[in-house]
């Protein structure tokens, strides 16, 4: 045997690298065929900036005591960053009495970025970080609008605005007159909004226990349209906000760089109460981003059904992304949307860059600890927009857009009545890819999706139509390409077993509907993994891995009368975390 000694270092040629690298390769290349090698869980980003709203009123400026409308609009003007504005609780500011159309927020000079506070003399009976509601508009100012315009219109450049204890409404008489025979309804068309095209993009605007609103008679296109850069809406409420013939929304944006906090929000609105993305042209150079939203009602009236269904109102759905990114919704309520407009669901998450623009997307989402409380259905979705391009009607989009990870988890989706008035299919989650039409007609994959602890509750009168349906985008089984790419189905409490277009159902369904091309054929075991389902009556049970639980008898929850559907049986621990199946109710927004 022969020995070196410990100054003796093994010559390495070029030629041993390469063998040992091409080794490499092929140990790789072998494990791929061979080892178990998973999809990585996708993680969604959280905004990146989050608004700090604190309440701080400007010291050492000059304070504004506005009684009438011409005091309000002579402070407007006049008043510099670092100024306080205060106008008289219970008192009414009508633009028409100053002999204008409109109040404005102007641009003003602001190197150090101090803010001008517009406040109401009764604030200190609003207490900051409780939601006012309509009882206390004794202690707010109200302004209001006498025609179409905004009742503020947020004017190019205007920045560091806070709004504090302010009631914003309508009393236009456009088109003919409120109320009367043919004309029950008056309109306008914004409570506050900017324009569009616009020079300098206004910035940082803050709506604070505010009560923003139409009427019985008064129709509105929207509370807030806020197309600006740095926008919160914290501790207000926002309602009867609908309109014939236009889709309608609390709050909205479309051309604006983000970000966004609502935040504690009582939110009322026919068409979307929440809306990003959706107009803007081809062109349009944004993609709102960085949006929070915790912790909000998001309502519409059962009263509307019967005004939807008559055309009186557009009705469509809670909560929409048609383009966004980096978006926190956790801890809301949702409660009531029904089929009317569309089909009835609470959330729709569908790019659609041929409203949006060509940079559009719906990404990096985390949906999570909500309740969706009395709706036809969850969540609608799309990877690609199927409007981009000329077979679509949108000729000038040249991107169908892009969808990427998702994180929908925690949230209890209790069905409204399919057999009453507004009725439609209970569904959970539709899944569905979109069709690029700019690529002949390709499929879309649905991709980097986490579905999670999360229980669907059938309405009493009839189990749902389904808990998770995969949409084939018109393709023909067996599939060509896969459905989705990278979706995992976790740790849920399902109201039927999941299926879609063909019927399939089971491990081997899962596997045309959720197979992963570069995984091993195992990986679906891992993706789907630790959730109990209930079979109908009359439907027999697929087959599944031993990790998931399929059941006829019907769940019991801990206490349905309190909204706690936390399972009670089936008891299923057999999770990708330990926990039990389904929400864990401890997490979720109490007392609706």
């Amino acid at each position: 045997m022969r020995f070196l000694s410990a100054n003796h270092k093994p010559r390495v040629t070029l030629d041993h690298c390469t063998r040992v690298t091409r080794l490499f390769v092929v140990v790789l290349a072998f494990c791929a065929i061979v080892c178990n090698i998973q999809a990585q869980k996708p993680v969604p980003q959280l905004p990146k900036i989050v608004l700090n709203t604190s309440w701080s009123p400007p010291a050492g400026g000059k304070t504004w005591a506005a009684h009438t409308a011409t005091d309000l609009k002579n402070a407007l003007a006049a008043s510099q960053p670092g100024d306080v504005i205060v106008l008289d609780a219970g008192a009414t500011y009508n633009p028409a009495a100053a002999g204008i159309g409109y109040f404005s927020l102007p641009a003003k000079s602001n190197p150090n970025n101090q803010w001008i506070y517009i406040m109401s003399s009764g604030l200190a009976n609003l207490p900051a970080g409780t939601r006012v509601d309509p009882t206390m508009t004794r202690y707010m100012a109200k302004i209001v609008t006498p025609n179409v315009s905004p009742a503020l219109k947020v004017m190019a450049g205007a920045n560091h605005y806070r709004l504090a204890g302010l009631e914003l409404t309508a009393q236009s008489n456009y088109p003919n007159g409120c109320g009367v025979s043919g004309q029950p309804h008056c309109m306008t068309y914004f409570l506050m909004s900017t324009d569009f095209p616009i020079a300098t993009e206004p910035d940082s605007i803050t709506i604070d226990r505010c009560y923003l609103h139409g009427g019985p008679t008064q129709d509105l296109q929207g509370a807030i349209q806020a197309n600006w850069s740095k926008t919160a809406l914290i501790d207000s409420d926002v309602r009867d906000v609908h309109i014939k013939g236009y889709d309608s929304q609390a709050i909205g944006a479309w051309h604006s760089p983000g970000p966004f906090k609502i935040m504690n929000n009582y939110l009322e609105a026919a068409g979307e109460n929440v809306m990003f993305g959706g107009a803007g042209g081809n062109s349009n150079s944004w993609v709102p981003s960085d949006i929070e939203i915790r912790n909000n009602y998001i309502f519409k009236r059962l009263s509307w059904v019967s005004a939807s269904l008559s055309g009186a109102m557009v009705v469509k759905n809670a909560f929409e992304l048609k383009s966004a990114q980096r978006v926190l919704f956790d801890g809301n309520v949702i409660e009531n949307v029904w089929a009317a407009a569309q089909m009835g669901y609470a959330i729709v998450l569908t790019v659609r860059t041929s409203q949006s623009g060509d940079l559009a997307v719906v990404n990096d989402v985390t949906i999570t600890n909500n309740v969706l409380k009395n709706v036809v259905a969850g969540f609608n979705t799309e990877a690609e927009d199927d409007t981009c391009g000329a077979g679509g009607g949108y000729p000038n989009c040249k991107n169908p857009g892009s969808q990427d990870r998702w994180n929908i988890s925690n949230n209890v989706f209790q069905f409204y009545d399919p057999k009453i008035q507004g009725g439609n299919r209970n569904l959970a989650l539709s899944i569905n890819g979109g069709i690029n039409r700019l690529n002949n007609n390709k499929p879309g994959t649905l991709r980097d999706v986490v579905f999670q602890h999360n229980t669907t509750v059938s309405a009493a009168s009839t189990p749902c139509w389904n808990s998770i349906y995969f949409g084939s985008n018109g393709q023909n089984y067996p599939f060509p390409v896969p459905l989705t790419n990278n979706v995992w189905i976790l740790d849920n409490a399902l109201c039927d077993q999941p299926t879609g277009d063909y019927g399939l159902t089971g491990t081997s369904g899962l596997g045309y509907y959720m197979g992963n091309p570069t995984t091993s054929p195992n990986d679906l075991a891992h993706r789907f993994y630790g959730n109990v389902m209930w079979v109908q009556p009359g439907v027999k049970p697929a087959s599944y891995s031993s990790s998931n639980m399929t059941t006829a008898t019907p769940f019991t929850y801990i206490n349905p009368s309190v909204f706690d559907y936390q399972l009670l049986t089936p008891h299923w621990t057999t999770t990708s975390d330990g926990k039990l199946s389904g929400i864990d109710n401890n997490n979720l927004p109490a007392g609706y």
